[in-house]
């Protein structure tokens, strides 16, 4: 392994998610019963459904090794979403590379029972931890080279950018966009405490936390009008998995 590859592994491995999604439009020639999806995909029931009938909306949620998995249907939309149980807390699902084999697997056995699909989305939040804000804006700097970026005098950057490329599973016509939102932020929670005395609760601030932050959405173009071929859907996840990363190690390019 060159020193360049080892680099770009240790890279990767650094960054965390906050959240795996997969977002599908399916074709509106098609009716489609979301009732059984999850137990078909999952072998059980879904520990909480809401179910709005009127509106043609059903969540089902369940905790999948520690995490908590949402499966969200609508009319002309399906929502597969993967975060902390803990989400009051603002707390990472892990490592980005260790969590993706089992989502996809997930997303793998729902393409199986789908129904037709005209695009697809692929969709992350990545946290990747820096010691402070200049730090961060220096981590930044590298990932956005094309950018001047000054670590001393920023606050409040955001820099959002789409740069399609052409799919290489499915057929040169189908463009996918890679749209990508990087910043830095910093985070923590903030406790009250009410006392009878005092008119107004008292705040103790926790310890704050500074991430490099990286908001991808990898998608199929619009302009594409056929439905996707069912048996390349896990080839065309895979491909946005594989954009994915390598934004995460190579940054803007």
């Amino acid at each position: 392994m060159s020193k360049e590859n080892s680099k770009n592994e240790v890279d990767l491995i650094a960054w965390q998610a906050d959240i795996l999604r997969v977002t599908c439009f399916p074709s509106s020639a098609v009716n489609f019963d979301s009732t059984n999806w999850w137990h078909d995909i999952m072998g059980e029931q879904p520990e909480n459904t809401i179910v709005r009938a009127r509106e043609g909306f059903r969540q089902d949620e369940g905790i999948v090794d520690e995490k908590k998995l949402i499966l969200g249907v609508q009319p002309t939309r399906v929502d597969i979403l993967m975060q902390s149980k803990e989400i009051e807390n603002q707390t990472p699902i892990g490592l980005f590379t260790e969590n993706l084999d089992p989502f996809l697997a997930i997303i793998s056995r729902w393409f199986k029972i789908a129904p037709p699909l005209t695009r697809i989305a692929f969709g992350s939040v990545l946290i990747f931890p820096v010691a402070n804000r200049e730090t961060g804006y220096e981590l930044l700097a590298k990932f956005l080279s094309k950018i001047q970026i000054e670590p001393f005098n920023y606050s409040d950057f955001l820099y959002q950018i789409n740069r399609p490329r052409t799919s290489k599973t499915v057929t040169p016509e189908l463009k996918i966009n890679r749209l990508t939102k990087w910043s830095v932020q910093k985070s923590g929670l903030v406790h009250f405490v009410l006392s009878p005395i005092a008119k107004m609760p008292t705040t103790f601030p926790s310890k704050e936390t500074v991430s490099c932050r990286l908001e991808l959405d990898i998608n199929t173009s619009e302009d594409f009008k056929s439905d996707l071929p069912q048996n390349k859907l896990i080839n065309v996840l895979e491909e946005f998995v594989e954009l994915a990363k390598e934004i995460a190690v190579n940054g803007d390019v």
